[in-house]
């Protein structure tokens, strides 16, 4: 399933920032791209896993990465986890910490609580030179705002609608928001669940380019693509992921099969044309004969596939081994069993891929979940083998170091929608530790539960995306939803958290374990929900010694010390979605609801609203933002 912040959709290494962005060259046109001014190529050349269009990058410091994936400030946060590393870690920040924080106070809202003004959800926000950028997920419009909180401009693709991203036929997204952009240079790059990839002017706003990965020419473009991670840079190019996210296609009666596939493709940052593009899995293919696979909730026969669905994992890039790392999805449709491989998935799906980040080129695959064949007219448990089902990776693997046989040795660590953490050699893709999983049945209170379990499998749970570190140690947040999906109707949350865990996942620090919600929805009298875990669900933050997250049920935004998991601070928001980012003293935060039912009341234990806000908060008096004015870049 799709991420749930997109950011749905988390060590330190450098990438030039931003002196380094390619100038653009002499405009030429070439067929295709929808285009203001500036021009895209892409072609199919074979039909292969990597499309080439051209040819040509504690135990942390004991291997530190090398210099090149950083932004050029240290005090930005520039993309959705702050560097390319994945660390969602500030190391620069200085004036909140676990003494100020406390003090917090609202420095602004936009819109301005007074004035009327309605923007939709806000998923992510990103932060550089005191500006924030950030798109809504209803009534699409990407924005910048000053320092001071007012808009510097807005931008609107001419083409969309202002229908919500639900819109789609049997689920497909039609439009809208959901990640975090990349400001990169003199430019702004952010994709859309309509499975647009835009470049704007980060002076202006202006459309410099966009692509449709849902028509052609763009390679295998595909009706179902959205692209729910959020870009990076790696290489001087323009890194994003997507693909045919076909979970609602798939449970449409007449549906025969999946035919798309999630992809990771780089882009020229001038001109949006395709360096790159790796597909993930072997090509879907007519089924002879068809597959029928029969579950607890009936039976289906496909003509199609191995179908694997959109990457919603935002890629971490390795500038000193010139190597991208992502996690994938699910299978929307199975593959052809032979009597060699009984298999009903390939080795490609619910993995962590590594390809190089100059052609594309596959380095390894490490499986986490094999025969994870999943859609929304499937349970969530299957009895018979005892395997939960949806259980991808759209945590990002964070790179850093641990001692390994007494060498220092770089690693991927990432968390998992089953609810482990796993960390892989990052040169082999050889598993080296996971923490706990709980495989029993899908009861309430579960069975055998190891005390190490970090959170609970199920179709919206686990560890989903935003897991954090800061070198010291791993963070990761967790929603336990056990039942969802397992058996008919709802089963409410019972319990979320953050957990401190050491880099090599042998280890528990800490863990602040949330307090459940005595009642959501109804009434005060006669809430719909009562005794309601509160799960944290998006992107944690680090700086200074604090974390940083929010909460889906009780909607707050929570600082606690990341030495102990000691409450610091919390602040009521409203509903809210969306994991906070930190910089230059100032914590940013996005507001507004619609996951994953809106309308629906069984769901209301997660609180809803279309309408969203980008809230700052900061310390009393005059701080270093608020002497930046309305900004001048």
């Amino acid at each position: 399933m799709a991420p749930l912040d997109c950011q749905r959709a988390a060590s330190p290494l450098r990438l030039p920032w931003p002196s380094a962005v390619p100038q653009p060259p002499a405009r030429k046109t070439n067929m295709g791209l929808q285009r203001t001014g500036i021009s895209f190529l892409g072609k199919l050349l074979a039909p292969a896993f990597v499309l080439s269009l051209g040819l040509l990058g504690t135990a942390a410091e004991q291997a530190r990465p090398a210099a090149a994936a950083r932004p050029s400030d240290p005090h930005d946060w520039p993309m959705y986890n702050r560097d390319v590393l994945g660390t969602r870690h500030n190391p620069a920040e200085r004036t909140l910490s676990r003494d100020t924080v406390p003090q917090l106070v609202e420095k602004w809202r936009f819109p301005p609580a007074e004035s009327g003004e309605k923007i939709g959800v806000v998923h992510a926000v990103v932060v550089v030179n005191g500006h924030v950028y950030f798109g809504t997920e209803v009534n699409p419009t990407f924005y910048k705002l000053g320092p001071d909180g007012k808009v510097k401009w807005s931008y609107r693709n001419p083409a969309a609608n202002a229908k919500p991203s639900s819109g789609g036929s049997f689920g497909l997204p039609t439009t809208g928001f959901m990640n975090a952009a990349l400001v990169w240079g003199d430019a702004v790059y952010v994709g859309d669940l309509g499975g647009m990839i835009y470049a704007l002017d980060r002076a202006t706003g202006k459309e410099r380019w966009k692509i449709d990965t849902r028509n052609g020419p763009f390679p295998g473009a595909h009706a179902s693509n959205c692209v729910f991670a959020a870009p990076i840079p790696a290489e001087g190019n323009i890194v994003v992921a997507g693909g045919a996210f076909e979970h609602g296609v798939a449970a449409d009666p007449k549906n025969r099969g999946c035919t798309g596939r999630g992809f990771v493709v780089a882009l020229e940052p001038a001109t949006g044309k395709v360096i790159w593009k790796y597909d993930v899995g072997p090509e879907p293919r007519e089924l002879d004969p068809p597959v029928t696979i029969k579950h607890a909730w009936g039976t289906k026969t496909y003509h199609f596939g191995p179908s694997t669905s959109s990457v919603w994992c935002t890629p971490s890039y390795d500038a000193e081994s010139h190597t991208l790392f992502f996690g994938t999805d699910c299978h929307n449709s199975p593959r052809q069993p032979t009597p060699d491989d009984p298999s009903l998935s390939t080795r490609h799906s619910c993995a962590v891929i590594a390809v190089d980040a100059r052609t594309g080129a596959e380095k390894w695959v490490t499986q986490i979940n094999p025969d994870d064949v999943w859609n929304y007219a499937m349970p969530g448990y299957d009895p018979k083998t005892g395997r939960y089902k949806d259980q991808s990776i759209g945590d990002t693997p964070k790179i850093y170091s641990i001692v390994v046989a007494g060498k220092p040795t770089k690693v991927v660590g990432c968390g998992c929608k089953n609810g482990g953490f796993y960390v892989f050699d990052a040169a082999t893709g050889k598993l080296l530790a996971n923490t706990p999983i709980y495989t029993g049945p899908p009861n309430d209170p579960p069975e055998s539960l190891d005390p190490r379990t970090l959170a609970l499998p199920s179709l919206i749970g686990g560890l989903q995306t935003g897991c954090a570190t800061d070198g010291k140690a791993v963070y990761t947040n967790g929603i336990d939803i056990l039942g969802l999906g397992a058996v008919f109707g709802m089963r409410q949350p019972t319990g979320g958290r953050v957990v401190s865990i050491s880099l090599d996942a042998s280890k528990e620090n800490w863990r602040h374990e949330r307090p459940r919600v005595k009642g959501v929805g109804g009434t005060r009298e006669r809430p719909a929900f009562k005794d309601v875990g509160d799960p944290v669900g998006a992107g944690i933050a680090l700086a200074n010694g604090v974390a940083y997250f929010t909460t889906t049920v009780s909607n707050r935004l929570v600082a606690i010390d990341a030495a102990n998991g000691k409450p610091l601070k919390e602040i009521e928001l409203g509903p809210v979605w969306s994991g906070p980012v930190v910089s230059r003293g100032r914590v940013y935060v996005g507001t507004g609801n619609l996951l994953f039912s809106p309308g629906n009341p069984l769901e209301g234990f997660f609180p809803k609203s279309p309408n969203g806000s980008v809230i700052s908060f900061g310390l009393p008096g005059t701080d270093e933002v608020d002497r930046l004015g309305a900004g001048d870049e």
